[in-house]
């Protein structure tokens, strides 16, 4: 038995020198996705995925898809509800309670850093690549006088230093598959202990996903392999409707059809032609049910018919249910992998479209409830953690979510009426 024993990585036990050797340093990376840095320049980026390109290539799987689109942009409305607003937080008794302010001089500034199309740009990169990005610039008043989401298809964090534990640089380029240090824009990671150190600075939203140093995970990441299902189910079907699913006829030509047309480079030329408007003739969607019409010989001693044309039907025996099922399920990965009811999402689940709409009201409830909570807090870290630090707002004033909340006719004439989730 070595007397040199690895108890874990970096950390060995030396038996007869009763000591312990570990190994330190390195540089970090990302669990999932990540890579040795990448030299760009002088720059050192993290790289998300392995060619630094996941985002574009999720983002691309997503658009190809029938559902994911459709999926993201209702987690996205349900996140930022009907419009944001400020609010005061009061306890009475054993209660915490949301009371909506007015506040001029706050929602004049909200209106010019456009925190409303902000928020929505914010929201949309936080469900399709589970970050966000958003830069900030002071007056000379050192006030905030913009305020800018940045798509995560752009934006790469700098390399870390292990020393400082932390990342102190993110990098901003158009296209980093073709990556040109002249166009790419550096910003400092917000200072949280001197606020007003940078005059420009990025501040990065995100759910610190175990094992990820750099970046989160995408909530529907582990999807993607469904979404690559779905994604070639229209494809097999246009090529079917165009091409026919299997072999549909065998087409029987007599062998010396062709002799009467020369000589043997005469004859090959005549019989690819032939077969290139048979096949021309026989498939595709503007061809369905059309008819051959051949004439043949009849022996006049037998009155047996004479060798010609005879074009014999294949029975199909593909089974497409089968893919009708599988096309369901992909569906139900989709909503299941990116947490919303499928019936929420206008998806349907054999023929049946979520129930009757007092079981889709009580859904949508309970989705506003139990599953934006910790996205909506991230989404309004940059007003509630860095703004109300640079602006002093007062300590008991933040900024919500105004919702939208479904119910009687007898309740409300409009059928909605606004409320605020208590627990945001």
């Amino acid at each position: 038995m070595s007397n040199v024993v690895k108890m874990a990585d970096g950390f060995w036990v030396l038996k007869d020198a009763q000591a312990v050797v570990t190994f330190s340093g390195g540089q970090p990376i990302d669990t999932l996705n990540g890579g040795k840095p990448l030299q760009k320049g002088n720059l050192k980026v993290a790289p998300w995925g392995a060619n630094n390109l996941l985002p574009q290539q999720m983002f691309r799987l997503v658009w190809e898809n029938h559902l994911k689109p459709q999926l993201i942009l209702t987690a996205r409305d349900f996140l930022i509800g009907s419009r944001m607003g400020f609010f005061r937080r009061i306890i009475e008794g054993r209660k915490h309670i949301l009371e909506p302010i007015e506040d001029p001089e706050k929602e004049d500034w909200m209106e010019e850093v456009e925190a409303e199309k902000y928020m929505r740009r914010a929201a949309y990169n936080l469900e399709y690549f589970g970050n966000t990005y958003t830069a900030f610039g002071l007056d000379k008043t050192l006030g905030i006088e913009s305020m800018q989401c940045f798509d995560g298809i752009n934006v790469r964090a700098a390399t870390m230093n292990p020393k400082v534990g932390y990342i102190e640089n993110y990098i901003i380029h158009p296209d980093w598959s073709q990556f040109k240090e002249a166009e790419a824009q550096i910003l400092p990671a917000w200072n949280k202990k001197d606020p007003y150190k940078y005059k420009q600075f990025l501040y990065h939203g995100r759910d610190e996903t175990p094992g990820q140093i750099y970046y989160d995970l995408m909530s529907y990441f582990g999807t993607r392999k469904w979404t690559e299902v779905s994604n070639e189910i229209p494809k097999f079907h246009i090529s079917g409707l165009k091409n026919g699913y299997n072999l549909k006829y065998h087409i029987r030509i007599p062998a010396d059809y062709f002799a009467d047309c020369g000589d043997e480079d005469e004859q090959e030329k005549a019989r690819t032609e032939l077969l290139e408007q048979m096949n021309k003739f026989l498939s595709g969607v503007e061809n369905v049910n059309k008819a051959f019409v051949s004439e043949y010989g009849v022996d006049p001693t037998s009155g047996k018919e004479l060798p010609g044309w005879k074009i014999e039907s294949i029975d199909d025996k593909m089974d497409k249910a089968a893919y009708i099922e599988l096309d369901k399920q992909a569906n139900t990965a989709h909503a299941s992998g990116h947490g919303i009811d499928p019936s929420l999402a206008g998806i349907d689940q054999n023929s049946k479209l979520g129930g009757s709409g007092s079981e889709k009201r009580i859904s949508y409830q309970l989705h506003i409830a139990l599953r934006t909570q910790t996205k909506r807090s991230i989404l309004l870290e940059p007003f509630n953690k860095v703004a109300k630090k640079i602006l002093n707002w007062e300590r008991d004033i933040f900024v919500g979510f105004v919702d939208m909340d479904v119910t009687t006719l007898a309740d409300n004439k409009s059928g909605m009426q606004p409320t605020v989730n208590q627990a945001q």
